[in-house]
């Protein structure tokens, strides 16, 4: 979770030295917010104030993705991985994506993306351990929807479940070679079924139906 400090005190100062040191961070990455001010007699005395303290978005984010991108350097090198890394802060969205790309991104694409999926777990894991629950991270592979792909291959699998019960063909729309590739995949896989890839002016689809005998 993010952490907030509400502090009091005579100056605001030493509030703001107070919150630095707790939160770890510098007087400039500070959003503070004034609760109270009560002003003291005429040297100051008895002045009173009352602030609550947080780090700004932007600098928490940028902490966040500079830890995760540490692991993930740390991973590659253990593992003899060649993965590039490119990092979007949505701040709006709170959120951290990290685009992966690279010759060894195939191998986190095995078996649907479970790998990609393992790997974002622990980053995420590892940031919260460093520096407490936060923002979400995300990892994509540069140029592929996983989640897309993940839903295809649901479509793709129930579309076959329906046409062992009707032996009616079915239509899965696709929008690239790969999709196509996985899609293929499947079929060949189940065995008893047969594809054919169509491209006319309503786009590109694979009709499925049972192999003829």
């Amino acid at each position: 979770m993010e952490k907030i400090l509400e502090l009091e005190g005579k100056s605001l100062d030493q509030l703001v030295e107070k919150a630095c040191q707790d939160l770890g961070c510098l007087p400039p990455d500070l959003d503070i917010e004034i609760k109270e001010f009560e002003a003291g007699g005429m040297l100051g005395s008895g002045r009173k104030i009352k602030a609550v303290f947080k780090i700004k978005p932007e600098k928490l984010l940028s902490e966040r993705a500079n830890r995760a991108l540490t692991f993930l350097k740390e991973l590659c090198f253990y593992s003899d991985f060649n993965l590039e890394t490119q990092t979007q802060i949505l701040k709006d969205q709170r959120e951290i994506v990290i685009i992966l790309s690279g010759e060894d991104t195939k191998y986190l694409l095995q078996n649907g993306g479970e790998v990609l999926s393992a790997v974002e777990f622990l980053v995420n894991k590892v940031v919260a351990k460093a520096l407490g629950v936060g923002p979400k991270i995300t990892l994509k592979i540069k140029g592929i929807d996983i989640e897309r792909e993940r839903k295809l291959a649901q479509a793709v699998r129930k579309a076959l479940e329906l046409i062992k019960k009707d032996q009616k063909e079915r239509t899965i729309k696709i929008g690239n070679k790969r999709e196509e590739r996985l899609v293929l995949n499947i079929i060949k896989e189940e065995g008893d079924f047969e594809a054919e890839v169509v491209e006319d002016q309503k786009g590109k689809r694979v009709i499925l139906r049972v192999k003829n005998p």
